[in-house]
């Protein structure tokens, strides 16, 4: 990095710094249309992948885990949760702009502490996605359908002991659902020789049906996260060409599926009455983090085609980050802490660009 792109870095950071996490908790909404900015929820669920799982793979018969150093350096206590990053994900980030405790993963809870936590549960696993098979390949994994099925059991076995039968109606409708799901379906099963279009509807079938799950045991308000730009990610772009340049057809075809997720579900605040879907645009805003171009590499303040972990990587398949590796010194620095997974700092930019610019986060209207 030049003496300018250090300067540069160093800037943001401190702007950064200024802007401090309790600016999040602070933060009025700047237009009462957007309900659920605006919103006090009493819990937050959340369903999705390795981008928003808190720990439940530590659990499962996996090989991806994140229950290791160095992740979760500058997590609370310098400890790895089985987040995969060096900190706080996008999740950890909506629960503290809600005054919500973070969300604990579902595999790490006792039974007790299933009956007694009313504040929301993490339901995501890493390496899955919306297809069943998704992620099988790498061992076990809660699928879409899985963690639906999961939550439900939770309003069966647990919410129903501490809610009368109004009050969990209430509850329900009242908590804030997380998705963020998708990105593997691509990684796993989408090659150049599939028909985008056909593979991004069969996807979105089976997403919304469990959207439509969800909504049939309670779920009223939803914050849906489109799939990120999987071919800007550091172990697409280490074997582009030129070096370092997105993977422009496999972004093409992940945008077809966001842009049929966005229209389904402006459509279904028609047909669900008294619902809400807040809309994500996380594809773009990962683009935005390289500069105004998607291909413009290093036009970022950040490293923007580099992970921290680890700190000398070459674009292998297992070259990933793994206990034993050696992390870079300064994550603040990139974008990526490891090859498929955002820095904490970045996790931070995006709730920045959600919940105090706008220009992420949009309540959808029919």
């Amino acid at each position: 990095m030049d003496m300018h792109s250090f300067l540069n870095s160093c800037f943001l950071l401190v702007l950064l710094c200024l802007l401090n996490i309790s600016t999040i908790n602070s933060a009025k909404p700047l237009k009462q249309e957007t309900v659920l900015f605006g919103g006090k929820f009493p819990a937050l669920y959340v369903i999705g992948d390795s981008l928003v799982d808190s720990g439940n793979n530590n659990y499962l018969a996996t090989k991806v885990k994140s229950n290791f150093t160095p992740y979760g350096s500058d997590f609370e206590g310098g400890k790895a949760t089985g987040r995969f990053s060096n900190g706080k994900t996008i999740a950890d980030y909506i629960a503290i702009y809600y005054g919500l405790p973070l969300v604990p993963a579902y595999m790490g809870l006792s039974e007790e502490e299933k009956n007694n936590i009313t504040t929301g549960i993490n339901y995501a696993s890493a390496s899955c996605g919306i297809l069943p098979d998704t992620g099988k390949l790498m061992g076990k994994c809660l699928s879409l359908s899985v963690q639906v099925d999961l939550f439900k059991e939770t309003i069966a076995n647990n919410l129903k002991k501490n809610f009368k039968k109004s009050e969990l109606r209430k509850h329900l409708a009242e908590s804030l659902f997380m998705t963020a799901i998708g990105v593997n379906d691509y990684a796993f099963f989408f090659n150049m020789t599939t028909d985008a279009n056909e593979f991004a509807n069969k996807l979105l079938h089976d997403y919304l049906i469990q959207i439509e799950r969800l909504h049939k045991l309670g779920a009223r308000k939803f914050f849906i996260n489109n799939i990120k730009p999987l071919g800007c990610y550091p172990n697409m772009v280490a074997k582009t060409v030129p070096r370092g340049s997105c993977n422009d057809p496999l972004n093409l075809a992940i945008s077809i599926f966001n842009t049929k997720l966005r229209k389904s579900l402006s459509h279904m605040t028609q047909k669900f009455i008294k619902t809400s879907f807040l809309y994500s645009d996380y594809f773009n805003y990962m683009l935005g983090l390289r500069g105004p171009s998607s291909n413009q590499v290093g036009s970022s303040l950040l490293n923007v085609t580099s992970p921290c972990c680890p700190d000398v990587y070459d674009g292998g398949l297992i070259t990933s980050c793994s206990p034993g590796s050696i992390a870079c010194k300064a994550p603040d620095t990139h974008i990526f802490f490891d090859p498929f997974h955002p820095t904490q700092l970045a996790n931070y930019m995006y709730a920045i660009a959600c919940f105090h610019e706008r220009s992420i986060c949009h309540v959808l209207k029919n």
